[in-house]
Protein backbone atom coordinates (compact mmCIF):
# COMPACT_ATOMS: atom_id res chain seq x y z
CA UNK A 1 0.00 0.00 0.00
CA UNK A 2 1.35 3.42 -0.94
CA UNK A 3 0.66 6.55 1.05
CA UNK A 4 0.88 7.58 4.68
CA UNK A 5 -1.88 7.01 7.22
CA UNK A 6 -2.39 9.49 10.06
CA UNK A 7 -4.89 9.49 12.92
CA UNK A 8 -6.38 12.86 13.78
CA UNK A 9 -7.73 14.49 16.92
CA UNK A 10 -10.60 16.99 16.85
CA UNK A 11 -8.30 19.95 16.24
CA UNK A 12 -6.75 18.14 13.30
CA UNK A 13 -10.18 17.43 11.81
CA UNK A 14 -11.28 21.06 12.18
CA UNK A 15 -8.21 22.15 10.21
CA UNK A 16 -8.67 19.50 7.54
CA UNK A 17 -9.40 20.71 4.02
CA UNK A 18 -12.20 18.31 3.04
CA UNK A 19 -13.47 20.10 -0.09
CA UNK A 20 -11.50 17.99 -2.64
CA UNK A 21 -12.79 14.79 -1.04
CA UNK A 22 -16.41 15.59 -0.15
CA UNK A 23 -17.66 15.16 -3.71
CA UNK A 24 -20.79 13.19 -2.81
CA UNK A 25 -22.32 14.83 0.28
CA UNK A 26 -25.07 13.25 2.36
CA UNK A 27 -27.61 15.91 1.30
CA UNK A 28 -26.49 16.09 -2.28
CA UNK A 29 -28.89 18.12 -4.40
CA UNK A 30 -30.64 19.83 -1.49
CA UNK A 31 -30.96 23.40 -2.77
CA UNK A 32 -30.98 24.89 0.74
CA UNK A 33 -27.30 23.98 1.17
CA UNK A 34 -24.25 25.59 -0.41
CA UNK A 35 -20.87 23.82 -0.93
CA UNK A 36 -19.51 25.29 2.31
CA UNK A 37 -22.51 23.84 4.18
CA UNK A 38 -21.81 20.38 2.78
CA UNK A 39 -18.17 20.64 3.88
CA UNK A 40 -19.22 21.72 7.37
CA UNK A 41 -21.67 18.82 7.70
CA UNK A 42 -19.04 16.31 6.63
CA UNK A 43 -16.46 17.76 9.01
CA UNK A 44 -19.05 17.58 11.78
CA UNK A 45 -19.49 13.85 11.14
CA UNK A 46 -15.75 13.33 11.54
CA UNK A 47 -15.62 15.31 14.79
CA UNK A 48 -18.72 13.53 16.12
CA UNK A 49 -17.01 10.17 15.62
CA UNK A 50 -14.08 11.28 17.77
CA UNK A 51 -16.32 12.77 20.44
CA UNK A 52 -18.17 9.44 20.67
CA UNK A 53 -14.92 7.59 21.33
CA UNK A 54 -14.15 6.58 17.75
CA UNK A 55 -11.33 7.35 15.33
CA UNK A 56 -10.63 9.51 12.31
CA UNK A 57 -7.83 8.69 9.88
CA UNK A 58 -6.43 10.15 6.66
CA UNK A 59 -4.43 8.79 3.75
CA UNK A 60 -1.94 11.12 2.04
CA UNK A 61 0.72 10.80 -0.63
CA UNK A 62 3.09 13.22 -2.33
CA UNK A 63 0.10 14.82 -4.09
CA UNK A 64 -1.63 15.62 -0.80
CA UNK A 65 -4.72 14.33 0.99
CA UNK A 66 -6.22 11.30 -0.77
CA UNK A 67 -8.85 9.95 1.62
CA UNK A 68 -10.37 10.32 5.05
CA UNK A 69 -12.57 8.02 7.12
CA UNK A 70 -14.09 7.99 10.59
CA UNK A 71 -15.62 5.25 12.71
CA UNK A 72 -18.17 6.20 15.35
CA UNK A 73 -19.43 3.81 18.06
CA UNK A 74 -23.25 3.71 18.22
CA UNK A 75 -24.17 3.46 21.88
CA UNK A 76 -27.97 3.43 21.51
CA UNK A 77 -27.94 0.95 18.61
CA UNK A 78 -25.52 -1.33 20.45
CA UNK A 79 -27.78 -1.40 23.50
CA UNK A 80 -30.94 -1.94 21.46
CA UNK A 81 -29.64 -4.75 19.24
CA UNK A 82 -27.39 -6.37 21.83
CA UNK A 83 -24.14 -6.25 19.87
CA UNK A 84 -21.40 -3.60 19.58
CA UNK A 85 -22.19 -1.44 16.55
CA UNK A 86 -20.50 1.46 14.79
CA UNK A 87 -20.95 3.61 11.70
CA UNK A 88 -18.30 4.46 9.14
CA UNK A 89 -18.00 7.53 6.91
CA UNK A 90 -15.46 7.73 4.11
CA UNK A 91 -14.51 10.06 1.28
CA UNK A 92 -11.73 9.79 -1.27
CA UNK A 93 -10.20 11.69 -4.16
CA UNK A 94 -10.98 10.23 -7.61
CA UNK A 95 -7.29 9.32 -8.02
CA UNK A 96 -7.12 7.37 -4.75
CA UNK A 97 -6.09 3.77 -5.44
CA UNK A 98 -8.43 1.08 -4.18
CA UNK A 99 -5.69 -0.83 -2.34
CA UNK A 100 -4.65 2.32 -0.50
CA UNK A 101 -8.22 3.08 0.51
CA UNK A 102 -8.82 -0.50 1.69
CA UNK A 103 -5.64 -0.26 3.74
CA UNK A 104 -6.83 2.97 5.35
CA UNK A 105 -10.19 1.41 6.26
CA UNK A 106 -8.57 -1.69 7.73
CA UNK A 107 -6.19 0.29 9.93
CA UNK A 108 -8.98 2.58 11.10
CA UNK A 109 -11.18 -0.41 11.98
CA UNK A 110 -8.34 -2.07 13.86
CA UNK A 111 -7.65 1.11 15.84
CA UNK A 112 -11.37 1.60 16.61
CA UNK A 113 -11.79 -2.05 17.69
CA UNK A 114 -8.80 -1.69 20.02
CA UNK A 115 -10.57 1.18 21.78
CA UNK A 116 -13.86 -0.68 22.20
CA UNK A 117 -15.43 -3.84 20.71
CA UNK A 118 -17.01 -3.67 17.25
CA UNK A 119 -18.97 -6.43 15.54
CA UNK A 120 -21.31 -4.56 13.20
CA UNK A 121 -20.37 -1.57 11.02
CA UNK A 122 -22.89 0.37 8.90
CA UNK A 123 -22.03 2.67 6.00
CA UNK A 124 -24.16 5.16 4.06
CA UNK A 125 -22.71 5.99 0.63
CA UNK A 126 -23.72 7.94 -2.47
CA UNK A 127 -24.60 5.71 -5.41
CA UNK A 128 -22.10 7.51 -7.69
CA UNK A 129 -19.15 7.05 -5.33
CA UNK A 130 -17.73 4.03 -7.15
CA UNK A 131 -14.24 4.37 -5.73
CA UNK A 132 -15.39 4.11 -2.12
CA UNK A 133 -18.01 1.50 -2.99
CA UNK A 134 -15.47 -0.84 -4.58
CA UNK A 135 -13.10 -0.40 -1.63
CA UNK A 136 -15.88 -1.21 0.83
CA UNK A 137 -16.92 -4.29 -1.13
CA UNK A 138 -13.29 -5.44 -1.24
CA UNK A 139 -13.21 -4.96 2.54
CA UNK A 140 -16.15 -7.36 2.89
CA UNK A 141 -19.12 -4.99 3.11
CA UNK A 142 -22.50 -6.09 1.77
CA UNK A 143 -25.19 -3.90 0.25
CA UNK A 144 -28.38 -4.12 2.33
CA UNK A 145 -30.42 -1.27 0.85
CA UNK A 146 -30.55 1.39 -1.86
CA UNK A 147 -32.57 4.45 -0.85
CA UNK A 148 -33.60 7.44 -2.92
CA UNK A 149 -34.43 10.84 -1.45
CA UNK A 150 -37.44 12.55 -3.04
CA UNK A 151 -37.67 16.29 -2.42
CA UNK A 152 -40.16 19.09 -2.96
CA UNK A 153 -39.96 22.86 -2.64
CA UNK A 154 -43.45 23.20 -4.15
CA UNK A 155 -46.38 20.98 -5.10
CA UNK A 156 -47.25 23.20 -8.06
CA UNK A 157 -48.36 21.05 -10.97
CA UNK A 158 -49.05 18.01 -8.81
CA UNK A 159 -52.65 16.84 -9.17
CA UNK A 160 -54.52 16.55 -5.90
CA UNK A 161 -54.97 12.84 -5.11
CA UNK A 162 -58.19 10.93 -4.68
CA UNK A 163 -59.25 10.16 -1.12
CA UNK A 164 -57.54 13.31 0.21
CA UNK A 165 -60.68 13.99 2.26
CA UNK A 166 -60.02 10.75 4.15
CA UNK A 167 -56.77 12.14 5.58
CA UNK A 168 -56.86 13.93 8.93
CA UNK A 169 -54.63 14.84 11.87
CA UNK A 170 -53.55 12.02 14.11
CA UNK A 171 -54.93 12.47 17.63
CA UNK A 172 -53.97 10.86 20.96
CA UNK A 173 -57.05 8.64 20.59
CA UNK A 174 -55.50 7.13 17.42
CA UNK A 175 -52.23 6.15 19.07
CA UNK A 176 -53.13 2.57 20.02
CA UNK A 177 -54.56 1.87 16.56
CA UNK A 178 -51.54 3.40 14.83
CA UNK A 179 -49.10 1.30 16.85
CA UNK A 180 -51.25 -1.71 15.98
CA UNK A 181 -50.67 -0.98 12.30
CA UNK A 182 -46.97 -1.67 12.80
CA UNK A 183 -47.72 -5.36 13.29
CA UNK A 184 -49.35 -5.38 9.84
CA UNK A 185 -46.57 -3.45 8.11
CA UNK A 186 -43.52 -5.08 6.57
CA UNK A 187 -40.65 -2.57 6.60
CA UNK A 188 -38.24 -3.49 3.82
CA UNK A 189 -35.07 -1.74 4.88
CA UNK A 190 -31.40 -2.16 5.71
CA UNK A 191 -32.46 -3.33 9.15
CA UNK A 192 -34.86 -6.04 7.96
CA UNK A 193 -32.32 -7.35 5.41
CA UNK A 194 -29.47 -7.52 7.91
CA UNK A 195 -29.15 -11.10 9.15
CA UNK A 196 -27.00 -9.96 12.07
CA UNK A 197 -29.98 -8.17 13.60
CA UNK A 198 -32.85 -9.81 15.46
CA UNK A 199 -36.14 -9.48 13.57
CA UNK A 200 -37.91 -8.91 16.88
CA UNK A 201 -35.59 -6.04 17.76
CA UNK A 202 -35.95 -4.56 14.28
CA UNK A 203 -39.72 -4.47 14.81
CA UNK A 204 -39.21 -2.88 18.21
CA UNK A 205 -36.99 -0.24 16.58
CA UNK A 206 -39.77 0.93 14.26
CA UNK A 207 -42.25 0.91 17.12
CA UNK A 208 -39.87 3.05 19.19
CA UNK A 209 -39.43 5.53 16.31
CA UNK A 210 -43.18 5.83 15.81
CA UNK A 211 -43.86 6.24 19.52
CA UNK A 212 -41.20 8.95 19.88
CA UNK A 213 -42.73 10.96 17.04
CA UNK A 214 -46.36 10.47 18.08
CA UNK A 215 -45.80 11.68 21.63
CA UNK A 216 -44.10 14.89 20.50
CA UNK A 217 -46.42 17.87 20.67
CA UNK A 218 -44.57 20.53 18.72
CA UNK A 219 -44.76 22.10 15.24
CA UNK A 220 -41.69 20.15 14.18
CA UNK A 221 -43.78 16.97 13.80
CA UNK A 222 -46.72 16.33 11.48
CA UNK A 223 -48.69 13.10 11.94
CA UNK A 224 -51.66 12.22 9.71
CA UNK A 225 -53.94 9.21 9.46
CA UNK A 226 -55.93 7.74 6.59
CA UNK A 227 -59.43 6.51 7.37
CA UNK A 228 -61.47 3.99 5.44
CA UNK A 229 -64.98 2.96 6.51
CA UNK A 230 -64.53 4.93 9.71
CA UNK A 231 -61.37 3.15 10.84
CA UNK A 232 -57.73 4.28 10.72
CA UNK A 233 -55.94 2.13 8.16
CA UNK A 234 -52.68 4.04 7.65
CA UNK A 235 -50.51 6.66 9.32
CA UNK A 236 -47.72 8.88 8.03
CA UNK A 237 -45.38 10.96 10.19
CA UNK A 238 -42.71 13.48 9.26
CA UNK A 239 -40.42 15.55 11.45
CA UNK A 240 -38.07 18.49 11.30
CA UNK A 241 -34.40 18.03 10.46
CA UNK A 242 -32.44 20.77 12.20
CA UNK A 243 -28.86 21.17 11.00
CA UNK A 244 -28.11 24.04 13.39
CA UNK A 245 -26.33 21.77 15.95
CA UNK A 246 -24.00 20.74 13.11
CA UNK A 247 -23.08 24.33 12.36
CA UNK A 248 -25.46 24.91 9.45
CA UNK A 249 -28.50 27.18 10.06
CA UNK A 250 -30.93 25.17 7.93
CA UNK A 251 -34.16 23.38 8.82
CA UNK A 252 -36.39 21.24 6.61
CA UNK A 253 -38.81 18.35 6.98
CA UNK A 254 -37.56 14.78 6.73
CA UNK A 255 -37.53 11.61 8.88
CA UNK A 256 -40.71 10.17 7.33
CA UNK A 257 -42.36 6.97 8.52
CA UNK A 258 -45.46 5.26 7.09
CA UNK A 259 -47.44 2.26 8.33
CA UNK A 260 -50.52 0.70 6.78
CA UNK A 261 -52.87 -2.23 7.14
CA UNK A 262 -53.81 -4.35 4.12
CA UNK A 263 -57.05 -2.39 3.97
CA UNK A 264 -55.05 0.85 3.71
CA UNK A 265 -54.37 0.40 -0.01
CA UNK A 266 -54.82 3.75 -1.72
CA UNK A 267 -53.78 5.74 1.33
CA UNK A 268 -50.12 6.34 0.55
CA UNK A 269 -50.52 9.04 -2.11
CA UNK A 270 -53.03 11.20 -0.19
CA UNK A 271 -51.08 10.90 3.08
CA UNK A 272 -47.71 11.76 1.49
CA UNK A 273 -49.29 14.61 -0.48
CA UNK A 274 -50.92 16.04 2.66
CA UNK A 275 -47.70 15.70 4.65
CA UNK A 276 -45.74 17.52 1.95
CA UNK A 277 -48.39 20.21 1.60
CA UNK A 278 -48.45 20.96 5.33
CA UNK A 279 -44.67 20.81 5.65
CA UNK A 280 -44.19 23.30 2.80
CA UNK A 281 -46.48 25.74 4.59
CA UNK A 282 -43.79 26.01 7.28
CA UNK A 283 -40.52 25.06 5.58
CA UNK A 284 -38.78 25.70 2.26
CA UNK A 285 -38.18 22.03 1.55
CA UNK A 286 -39.43 18.58 2.47
CA UNK A 287 -38.02 15.19 1.61
CA UNK A 288 -38.73 11.53 2.13
CA UNK A 289 -36.49 8.56 1.46
CA UNK A 290 -37.67 5.15 0.29
CA UNK A 291 -36.01 1.91 -0.73
CA UNK A 292 -35.87 1.54 -4.50
CA UNK A 293 -37.43 -1.92 -4.27
CA UNK A 294 -40.53 -0.33 -2.72
CA UNK A 295 -41.94 -0.03 -6.24
CA UNK A 296 -45.42 1.21 -5.31
CA UNK A 297 -44.04 4.07 -3.22
CA UNK A 298 -41.47 5.01 -5.87
CA UNK A 299 -44.17 5.16 -8.57
CA UNK A 300 -46.29 7.46 -6.39
CA UNK A 301 -43.39 9.76 -5.58
CA UNK A 302 -42.32 9.97 -9.21
CA UNK A 303 -45.87 11.03 -10.15
CA UNK A 304 -45.59 13.83 -7.61
CA UNK A 305 -42.83 15.49 -9.65
CA UNK A 306 -40.37 15.10 -6.78
CA UNK A 307 -36.88 16.28 -7.55
CA UNK A 308 -34.12 13.88 -6.57
CA UNK A 309 -30.38 14.01 -6.92
CA UNK A 310 -29.54 11.75 -4.05
CA UNK A 311 -29.59 7.96 -4.09
CA UNK A 312 -27.52 6.14 -1.50
CA UNK A 313 -26.33 2.65 -0.68
CA UNK A 314 -26.66 1.25 2.82
CA UNK A 315 -23.86 -1.25 3.46
CA UNK A 316 -23.00 -3.45 6.41
CA UNK A 317 -19.72 -5.03 7.48
CA UNK A 318 -19.68 -8.12 9.69
CA UNK A 319 -16.62 -7.45 11.87
CA UNK A 320 -17.00 -10.35 14.29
Amino acid sequence: MSGQIAFLNTDGVRQLGVTPLARFPRYRGLALLCPQDHDQLFRHELVAALEAGGVCATLSDDQGLMAVCAIMPLAWDSAHFGLPMASLVVAAAPTCARDGLVGLLREALQRAAALQPIQHVSVDLDIDDYGCLNALLALGCEVVDIKRAFRWSSLKGVRSPKFLSQVRDCTPADRERVLGLLAETRFESRFSRDNLLSAQRVGALYQSWFEQLLVRDDPGVIALVFEKAGQVQACGVIAERDLEPMGVPVRFMEKGLYASSEAGVGGYFPVIYALAERALARYDAVQTSVSLNNHRAVRVLERMNAGTESTRYALRLDYR
